[in-house]
């Protein structure tokens, strides 16, 4: 019965990802398909390029909200609810796999023909819902890399890599590590190689050093 009402959280899970915040806040916005303006990627990266800081932040709480969502309803319908015992069944178990169905859902949306985004949004903000301290650590490594190399790809990738470490350390001062973790930590490989394989052509243009470097302007300015 648990798995049974699991797998229906992650298929909610995966309609919840596949409503892409670059494309709803930028249509809605600027009545515009971001996927049609600069790297063509559903993405807050291209969205701010593209469109500012306005559409860029709109897109963020939309994402925040879906992360929220999907890991706070995973509780609330499995465990807050009473219909099964968090001391039976892992909690965090099933955000993570939720989590990893919302970014399926963000990647391969069914609602835009499967070519969404490349997850590491919505990836970090369940992460936030799940265990906030990951997300700090994203964040600094992100701001890191990002300040002394100007790539945001390649401070997505460092993440990506990262998050399973990200996991172990998080259980290890939660005081939870246990057999379950090195599942935690397996699922957040899945994640993060699912993201990782999103920025296969980012990878490319670092290596042939064409990819792009951050800047606080908007695409076209000076």
């Amino acid at each position: 019965m648990y798995y049974l009402a699991l797998a229906a959280v992650s298929v909610v899970a995966y309609i919840i990802g596949s409503l892409n915040s670059a494309i709803i806040s930028v249509y809605l916005i600027k009545k515009c398909d971001i996927r049609q303006y600069g790297s063509n990627n559903a993405g807050l990266t291209n969205v701010y390029r593209c469109f500012g800081a306005g559409c860029a932040a709109v897109t963020l709480v939309i994402d925040l909200a879906k992360g929220f969502a999907v890991v706070f309803g995973t509780r609330l319908a499995l465990f807050w609810s009473g219909m099964f015992s968090a001391e039976e069944y892992n909690p965090v178990t099933a955000c993570l796999i939720a989590s990893l169905f919302a970014v399926m859902g963000h990647v391969f949306p069914v609602f835009y023909r499967f070519k969404g985004g490349k997850g590491i949004l919505v990836a970090a903000c369940c992460a936030l819902a799940i265990y906030p301290v990951i997300f700090l650590w994203g964040v600094i490594v992100m701001a890191a890399v990002v300040g002394i190399t100007r790539y945001i790809s390649l401070g997505s990738i460092c993440c990506c890599i990262g998050y399973p470490a990200f996991i172990y350390f998080a259980e290890l001062l939660n005081g939870s590590i246990g057999d379950s973790t090195w599942l935690h930590m397996l699922l957040a490989g899945i994640i993060g190689l699912l993201c990782l394989l999103r920025h296969i052509s980012n990878i490319k243009r670092l290596v042939e050093h064409t990819e792009r470097k951050f800047t606080l302007k908007k695409e076209g300015e000076e």
